[in-house]
């Protein structure tokens, strides 16, 4: 890893810590400076402003990536979606991320940087999963999916103490394959 390499990088994990502490608009700049050991202007000569690092910082707490990386690999059906609940899971286990995930979705009510990022998430992403994990983006298993992340999301956000890991990945995705929605009078 070259210099530069790893000042962005520190600079990066640096705004992390600060921003899952403070959030994304309160936090100092010159705290995260210090937190990495650089200069404020070093930050600003790798991002533009703030407003850059934030976006970084939240791209990086979203499940974007999550989904990303399962869907890269040959997996569809329930392997799929094993895949990312293990890895949401696991990500948001780490209170700094699970924090980040917070001040992210907070954000993207008066951020339109992040709320467009969500939307990718929630929806072409979600839907690029629905279509690998049952081969068809219909509405209702468009559904599911979105019923999935829901119930990934609770866990993560208050772990349930009489069932661990394994058991809700497998008891999630049982449901998600055995439920069927029912239609509306209004269908």
């Amino acid at each position: 890893m070259t210099d530069v390499e790893d000042q962005r990088r520190r600079i990066i994990e640096a705004a992390m810590d600060i921003f899952a502490e403070f959030g994304f608009f309160r936090a100092p700049t010159q705290l995260i400076a210090m937190r990495a050991g650089v200069s404020k202007g070093l930050i600003f000569w790798y991002f533009k402003g703030k407003d850059d690092l934030i976006l970084e910082v939240a791209s990086n707490a979203l499940p974007g990536e999550v989904i990303n990386k399962c869907l890269e690999k040959d997996l569809t059906g329930t392997e799929l979606l094993r895949c990312v609940a293990e890895s949401y899971i696991f990500k948001y286990s780490d209170t700094k991320m699970r924090n980040l995930l917070l001040h992210s979705m907070s954000a993207s009510t008066n951020y339109q940087p992040i709320q467009d990022m969500m939307k990718n998430t929630c929806s072409e992403l979600l839907k690029k999963l629905t279509l690998k994990t049952f081969g068809e983006a219909s509405k209702e298993n468009i559904i599911k999916i979105r019923a999935f992340f829901g119930a990934l999301l609770c866990f993560a956000l208050q772990k349930p103490t009489n069932v661990n890991d394994k058991e809700y990945i497998d008891q999630l995705i049982s449901f998600i394959y055995s439920n069927k929605i029912t239609k509306s009078a209004n269908d």
